[in-house]
């Protein structure tokens, strides 16, 4: 039996993207945020007024505030409320104008005010070119992914952490699966952990555990999910 193909799918449904691949790079939010300045150095604040010139020769027309939420979903791969306050709120503030210019980008916003996650993808439009750049994801990732979307989805308060530990209970019923030794399993889940991390779908905590992305919630298909949901549960029980 073959694994289910995990390349890059076609234009998502508005509002959702495939569990097929997932943007590297950390959540944005990660540090301070950066204070705009004006010329001279002088700070211009995040209420800057439109044209307000932030470095010499400066020719945007938005104001700091806009830029930086602009900024951050560029970056990728998410906007998250409760890493970067001020910018999740900018975003709300300056949503249209942000949209415009993603869109002179060939890249639509995508909003969830309940999970308050922002993240932008490729225009599903077939002459459009690829502008997010993605990371493939393998077998282990794809049941990861699904396992941790499940219990993000369960959790009464939408927060869920998990541990290296306990992501091998789960995915060892797929350890058979491939033919390889304990060793191989174990390196295959290492670098399926750190991926997970580098592309921003787990927030590393202290020791081995990590808090699970809210942007699962919005992210991923729903359609997708259940097709994979059934496939892998086909396979892990070829593997028991």
């Amino acid at each position: 039996m073959t694994e289910p193909d995990v390349s890059r799918p076609g234009p998502a449904r508005p509002g959702t993207t495939d569990l097929r691949s997932a943007r590297p790079g950390r959540p944005a939010g990660g540090g301070a945020t950066p204070s705009a300045t004006g010329r001279g150095g002088q700070e211009t604040g995040g209420d800057a007024g439109a044209g307000a010139h932030l470095w010499p020769g400066d020719h945007g027309t938005l104001p700091a505030a806009a830029r930086l939420a602009l900024a951050r979903l560029v970056r990728g791969p998410y906007l998250a409320a409760d890493a970067d306050p001020d910018v999740w709120r900018a975003l709300l503030t300056h949503e249209d104008v942000v949209r415009e210019r993603l869109c002179d980008q060939y890249l639509d916003l995508v909003v969830d005010a309940d999970a308050q996650v922002a993240f932008v993808r490729d225009v599903p439009a077939a002459d459009a070119p690829q502008v997010v750049r993605e990371l493939n994801l393998t077998f282990l990732d794809t049941a990861l992914l699904l396992h941790l979307r499940a219990l993000l989805l369960d959790s009464a308060d939408g927060r869920v952490a998990i541990s290296r530990d306990e992501a091998a209970d789960h995915l060892g019923m797929y350890r058979r699966r491939g033919g390889g030794s304990p060793m191989d399993f174990t390196r295959q889940l290492d670098a399926t952990w750190a991926r997970l991390i580098e592309s921003g779908m787990l927030e590393p905590l202290s020791g081995d555990r990590c808090v699970v992305s809210p942007v699962l919630r919005t992210v991923f298909g729903a359609d997708q999910v259940a097709a994979l949901s059934a496939e892998y549960a086909r396979l892990a029980k070829e593997s028991a």
